[in-house]
């Protein structure tokens, strides 16, 4: 045995629903269409396919009340209960016209005139109004009907202009359309006048009404010629057009007078003679049903006809929306049509090959709709609202049960399609509402009740074909028990037929066997009432479905629950086994059908395509089709599409493959143009990314992408634009989007971009996003430039002193070592160098030397200027000077190193002004004697107070005494030139020392003045080096919010 594919999907292949559900129906000249109004739209049915071909749907429009089609097939004329008119041109689908109807109530009959260029507008408000249709206005407004018009007519003659109406008011009166004015009433009946039907030399004519008469007039002068009583109310007249075609099947042997068919309550068409006033033929079909005396009474079977003179056939619309098309040679039955189900109960495939459907609706009507065609046959038999139906093995017995308490057999005739009745069975004291076949005979059936009785009915061998209700056999009982103490919700047989499942509404089902006629055990688990009960087709299991939303599969060895499935959210209506026992497939309450894994307990597939609860579910003999019905009264047909998607997906990654495999190659041979378009025919964005990043690290890879985008065409543009909003969201590729999006935007004038009808959702998408991303580099950019000064600081704070205390310059190699290793240790990049800020640096200092400096960049450039210039020109005072001070540096140098970097930046700010307090005020001094003493911080620590005094002071006089010296010297041996810069220096030099004499108060004031100065370069720094990047971020981001703009 070959192994059965797991199923994995079902589609819709086709569906039966509802196209008509009241009011009027017209067939077009040529026969070949058929126009219904359902609700808010008016549906137009190919008559061969029996499928809705066009829907005409005004959009958020209100109820149509009324339609007419022109003569000639080309208007369609639609009035809506809010007044609306409308002209379309229905082949296209296109509404030509709209206009406000001038009454006061809603339209509720229309008809064109024999030319299609006049139409008559009947109306609930009395009145009658014409309308030129070329000409688009109002041409006559009749006043004067005491009810509503029900029936308006021009006369078949378009020379003579006249028009009749009918209403409640039980006239029909004559228009005269030249002299707009009332020609004639018409007062003979004494009730609503339905129909009118002209002679074929428009000089008689016929009205029929629901008084059960039909009057037959003289146009001449506008009298009464005769009356026929028809005994029933008429909905339709209608004079034979060509007698002698239908003198033998219609018994037209009379010959004075003229022959007319009516049709009305009774549900037949009947064949009167004008002369003799008597029905000469009847149809023996009839479309009344008889119902039970529960039911509501029925005013009439047939609500309206129309006769096809294309088709030679009469069609005829019933109560329960059928529309029924008859030969007019003896009245065979041609087509049936189901304008609407109702709510679908149960559904089952019957016939050959499952040809037909059998659907049980809410309705005491059986009927088997031919798939391909949707031609339904209507079964009439039962009285009450049929329940479930069950078919027999071959396909051609088909077994239903109703609420009148009766069971029915019917039978398929193979050449012709027609379902008979052939043998009932009663018994039951309630209403049946589960039935089953045999499965592999066709000798028995069992049905279940509200009495919570089952019984077996064994069905005879010969049984008749024919559908005379003589002939018809009645079933007998074979075994009949009280099964349940509720009602029988399904009844299942075994395979075998051995075997019979019970489910009830007691929560329990029940096993029995059907030879010994004895329980043999109940399944109970079920929370709530069990809806269905099921066997597996291979073992020994049974399935069963509840109102408590769930499924179960018992084993029938010793009863117990082996699986249960969850995942419908209200109850489950129906279950069937699939793929040899090895799948579930379920229906419930929710509107839901779930395919299930056994194995796996788990749920596959979940089918959503009814709008309401689903109460049937039924698959063909080879599963490969599957048919649902449920309250919104539409029957799907699903198809097992596994297989076709395993073909389609298998083909879909070959074909991917294959396109990767040229996408590679593409970019091995680096034809990055072709690669592009490929990457967005097959809408890989990052594949596109890939290709841009591979483009950009070429070494010209910005004019190669600038050239490769230029050669785009227009929609792929738009999709690599579309890939850049996505590219964008990500900060690790924003770079590349910004770049692409600078190259569009430059290469493209903004009229070309917004013919693209999404660049507006694209512009939507890309604004957010840069603007974050060009937040986040200013910060960065802020962010660094606070590193970079914070090194400044520190490098000027780490150099070491001159002979004079000042800071001495390092060479280039020493500078890049500290920086680096500061970098290092602080964990941040090194920025780049720029030419553009070493030049600005250059041009800063000089100017500062030029309007005067801070007093250590100046001490240190005239020390090195010194050191240059007038080294050969110092005496050897001064030479001896500079010895000791340098011996005094290096002994300072060892102090600092072991002490740390804290009080070299203390030495610093004390040198600039920057003290805080008495104790730095101390360390500044002891640090000024400390050169001229050589002396360790730790024993200077260890003194005693008065005698640090008494020695501080000894040696600020001798220090000053040596500089003095020193400076007297210097100044001798500098040119004129220098003086100035040089008394500057001394000045300030003389500044800081009265700093540190006068006390804590001026020494806070030029702490908080150095403060404010360095606070305001620092700020001026950053904002020098940010500004530029800050306008290109601003300008990029302007331009995207102007293409936003004119896009909107």
């Amino acid at each position: 045995m070959s192994s059965c594919p797991m199923k994995a999907n079902f589609r819709v292949n086709n569906q039966i629903e509802a196209f008509y559900t009241g009011g009027k129906v017209q067939l077009s000249k040529d026969g070949r269409f058929m126009f219904c109004s359902q609700d808010d739209k008016v549906n137009i049915l190919n008559l061969e396919l029996g499928k809705v071909e066009y829907v005409i749907r005004q959009e958020d429009g209100d109820e149509v009340t009324s339609f007419v089609v022109s003569p000639d097939d080309e208007i369609l004329v639609v009035a809506y209960r809010n007044l609306l008119i409308k002209q379309w041109n229905w082949k296209e689908k296109q509404c030509t016209r709209t206009w406000k109807a001038i009454h006061r109530g809603p339209i509720v009959s229309m008809a064109f005139d024999a030319t299609s260029t006049l139409l008559a507008t009947g109306s609930s408000d009395f009145t009658i109004k014409v309308w030129d249709i070329i000409r688009a206005y109002c041409t006559h407004s009749f006043k004067g009907s005491h009810g509503v018009v029900s029936v308006v007519e021009f006369h078949p003659d378009p020379e003579k202009l006249l028009l009749f109406s009918a209403g409640d008011d039980c006239k029909v009166r004559v228009w005269d359309l030249q002299k707009t004015e009332s020609r004639a009433v018409l007062d003979s009946h004494n009730s609503s006048v339905t129909s009118l039907s002209f002679s074929k030399d428009g000089n008689t004519l016929l009205t029929g009404g629901r008084d059960n008469i039909v009057i037959i007039w003289d146009l001449g002068d506008y009298q009464q010629v005769k009356t026929v009583p028809i005994y029933e109310a008429v909905e339709f007249v209608m004079m034979i057009p060509h007698p002698k075609r239908y003198k033998t099947e219609l018994n037209l042997k009379e010959k004075d007078g003229f022959h007319f068919v009516t049709a009305g309550a009774e549900g037949v068409l009947k064949v009167w003679n004008s002369k003799s006033s008597r029905c000469v033929y009847k149809q023996e079909q009839t479309l009344a049903t008889k119902r039970s005396s529960e039911s509501k009474a029925i005013d009439a079977a047939i609500t309206q006809a129309m006769y096809c003179p294309a088709l030679d056939e009469i069609a005829l619309v019933t109560y329960d929306h059928n529309i029924v098309l008859y030969t007019l040679k003896g009245f065979k039955l041609s087509k049936q049509f189901v304008g609407y189900n109702e709510e679908i109960l149960d559904v089952k495939f019957m016939g050959e090959n499952s040809s037909h459907i059998a659907v049980a609706s809410n309705s005491e009507q059986i009927r088997v709709f031919e798939i391909s065609s949707h031609n339904c046959q209507i079964l009439t038999g039962h009285t009450d609202i049929v329940l479930e139906l069950d078919v027999f093995k071959k396909g051609l017995m088909l077994a239903s049960c109703s609420k009148d308490n009766t069971v029915r057999l019917w039978h398929m005739d193979i050449a012709s399609g027609l379902v008979n009745c052939i043998a009932v069975g009663k018994g039951h004291t309630h209403s049946v509402g589960t039935v089953a076949t045999a499965r592999l005979s066709s000798n028995f059936l069992v049905s279940g009740s509200e009495d919570q009785t089952i019984k077996v009915w064994s069905v005879p061998t010969d049984l008749p074909t024919n559908s005379d209700d003589q002939s018809i056999a009645q079933l007998k009982v074979k075994f009949a028990t009280r099964a349940h103490d509720k009602d029988i919700n399904s009844v299942a047989i075994s395979p075998n037929d051995k075997l019979l499942a019970t489910g009830s509404q007691d929560r329990s089902a029940k096993l029995w066997h059907l030879e010994r006629e004895v329980m043999l055990g109940s399944f109970r688990g079920h929370k709530r009432g069990i809806w269905c009960v099921r066997f597996s087709p291979t073992d020994q299991a049974l399935a069963t479905s509840s109102a408590d939303g769930t499924i179960k599969i018992w084993a029938l060895t010793n009863f117990s629950c082996v699986k249960t499935f969850e995942g419908h959210d209200a109850s489950v209506m129906k279950v069937v086994f699939l793929t040899r026992g090895m799948q579930l497939l379920s229906c419930g309450s929710d509107g839901l059908l779930k395919l299930w894994t056994i194995k796996s307990n788990e749920c596959v597939k979940t089918l959503d395509e009814h709008t309401h609860k689903v109460w049937t579910l039924k698959t063909n003999s080879e599963e490969t089709m599957v048919v649902s019905g449920g309250g919104d009264s539409r029957i799907i047909i699903w198809e097992d599409c596994t297989e076709v998607e395993q073909e389609e997906e298998r083909a879909k990654m070959e074909d991917q493959l294959m396109k990767e495999q040229q996408l590679s190659n593409l970019l091995h041979e680096k034809k990055y143009l072709k690669a592009i378009g490929l990457a967005i025919t097959l809408d890989q964005p990052f594949k596109l990314l890939g290709i841009v990043k591979t483009i950009m690290e070429e070494p010209e890879g910005l004019d190669g992408l600038t050239h490769t985008l230029g050669k785009l065409r227009q929609d792929q543009i738009d999709a690599t634009l579309r890939f850049a909003k996505q590219w964008n969201t990500n900060s690790k590729h924003c770079h590349v989007a910004q770049t692409v999006i600078s190259i569009i935007l430059k290469r493209k004038r903004p009229e070309v971009l917004l013919d693209n009808p999404d660049m507006q959702q694209t512009l939507e998408g890309l604004i957010p996003y840069t603007e974050r991303h060009f937040q986040r580099m200013n910060r960065l950019l802020q962010q660094a430039m606070f590193v970079e000064h914070t090194w400044q600081m520190m490098r000027r704070a780490t150099a070491p002193t001159d002979a004079t205390g000042e800071y001495s310059t390092l060479s280039t190699d020493d500078m890049d070592i500290i920086e680096s290793s500061i970098y290092q240790r602080s964990g941040v990049k090194r920025l780049p160098e720029r030419s553009g800020d070493s030049e600005q640096d250059s041009s800063e200092s000089s100017e500062e030397e030029e309007e005067g400096m801070s007093a250590e960049e100046v001490d240190q450039q005239e020390s090195d200027d010194d050191d240059e210039d007038n080294d050969s020109e110092l005496s050897d005072v001064e030479q001896e000077n500079e010895r000791t001070l340098k011996r005094s540096q290096v002994k300072r140098s060892s102090i600092d190193d072991s002490e740390g970097g804290s009080r070299r930046s203390q030495v610093k700010r004390s040198s600039t002004g920057d003290s805080e307090g008495e104790s730095r005020r101390s360390q500044v001094k002891r640090s000024s004697t400390g050169d001229s003493e050589g002396e360790s911080s730790e024993s200077e620590a260890e003194m005693d107070i008065g005698k640090e005094e008494m020695t501080r002071k000894l040696t600020r006089s001798q220090t000053e005494d040596k500089e003095n010296d020193v400076d007297n010297a210097r100044r001798k041996a500098t040119p004129k030139g220098k003086q100035n810069v040089k008394s500057k220096m001394l000045k300030s030099e003389s500044t800081k020392s009265d700093v540190t004499r006068n006390g804590t108060k001026r020494a806070k004031k030029t702490v908080s003045s150095s403060a404010s100065s360095t606070k305001a370069n620092k700020q001026t720094t950053l904002d020098d080096y940010i500004s530029p990047r800050r306008t290109r971020s601003s300008n990029i981001t302007n331009r995207l919010r102007k293409t936003s703009t004119s896009t909107r």
